[in-house]
């Protein structure tokens, strides 16, 4: 045996190969990712199976995983979404691989950062997903920048769109913005547009009501179903419970969901006193959401609410979700 040929055998004998491997419900099977990260010689003692949302920005069995990894070890996945749960954190797991000399390979889309063409290409793919999410804060803070540029900073104005007023709440609720910007951007007064943002101006608890049709949404990849799930109580609280775009200063005062489908309040919600609002890397919220209460315990907990079961709601087009003060 040459010295090349020793060095290398020596090499391959201390590198350890793990797999990682990650489904976002437990319904879902792992076993097509598994028996892939077994065929690409990972042994079935070092698969690391992890079930939880790609969007939680805490994924405990990867950090403990990645915290076990050492110098000249090998990582296998069979796709970048299974350990990626966004660009940043794409970029961060990059950064981590190579300054703790790590292998990276992903299966199913040719990635091996052993080689210097797949350290390459994962870099390349890393960086434009990078400046795709650069471009779009760019262009939010150009369009903030050109409204204040035409002079768009107060006045009352003659009449704000349901679309404008759905898209002011969503800027608000993202957290991103401050109430001034928003003002700004659809040419109001401060003053006005707090009158706008539901539930908030006199600072009191609110309800959360969120529009929906009976028609399921279901995910291509991963086969969850959104909204009105059509299925028993335990899928559809997991629908319920995720993803909204609330701002952390209004947690607090939220108590209640109520959904509002086909035009009807079909269900209400409490929150959990006390329970854990768990955000993603968007800062969307996954809701610590009670089971569907009753006409009595509806009127009960929220006596100011308003609303029973079976009321009818009429559903104005573009309105997804909006707050009603208790």
């Amino acid at each position: 045996m040459t010295v090349c040929e020793t060095a290398h055998a020596w090499e391959a004998a201390r590198m350890t190969m793990y797999g990682y491997a990650r489904v976002s419900t437990r319904e879902q099977n792992p076993e097509s990712q598994f028996d892939a990260l077994v065929k690409a010689g990972v042994d079935p003692g070092n698969i690391v199976i992890e079930k939880i949302s790609g969007k939680l920005s805490s994924r405990p069995k990867l950090d403990a995983l990645l915290d076990k990894l050492g110098e000249g070890d090998q990582l296998k996945v069979t796709r970048l979404r299974r350990i990626g749960r966004s660009h940043r954190h794409l970029l961060d797991l990059a950064d981590w691989f190579e300054s703790n000399n790590v292998d990276f390979v992903v299966l199913e889309q040719g990635i091996d950062t052993s080689t210097p063409i797949g350290r390459l290409f994962f870099r390349f793919m890393a960086a434009l997903a990078e400046f795709d999410r650069e471009a779009i804060v760019e262009g939010t803070l150009e369009g903030l920048a050109s409204a204040r540029a035409r002079g768009r900073v107060g006045g009352r104005p003659t009449k704000l769109t349901q679309r404008q007023l759905d898209q002011a709440q969503h800027m608000y609720d993202s957290g991103e913005h401050t109430v001034e910007e928003i003002a700004e951007t659809f040419g109001v007064t401060r003053s006005t547009m707090f009158r706008h943002l539901s539930a908030h101006k006199d600072g009191r608890d609110c309800a959360l009501v969120v529009y929906r049709n009976s028609k399921p949404k279901i995910d291509p990849e991963t086969l969850r179903r959104y909204g009105e799930t059509g299925q028993g109580e335990k899928v559809q609280l997991e629908a319920d419970r995720k993803w909204y775009p609330i701002a952390p200063s209004r947690i607090a005062k939220v108590k209640a969901f109520v959904f509002v489908v086909d035009g009807t309040v079909a269900r209400v919600r409490a929150v959990k006193p006390g329970g854990q609002w768990t955000p993603d890397d968007r800062g969307y919220y996954d809701a610590p959401l009670t089971g569907p209460l009753t006409e009595v315990e509806i009127a009960r907990k929220f006596p100011t609410l308003g609303l029973a079961l079976d009321d009818p709601r009429p559903h104005q087009r573009g309105k997804i979700r909006e707050y009603l003060p208790l």
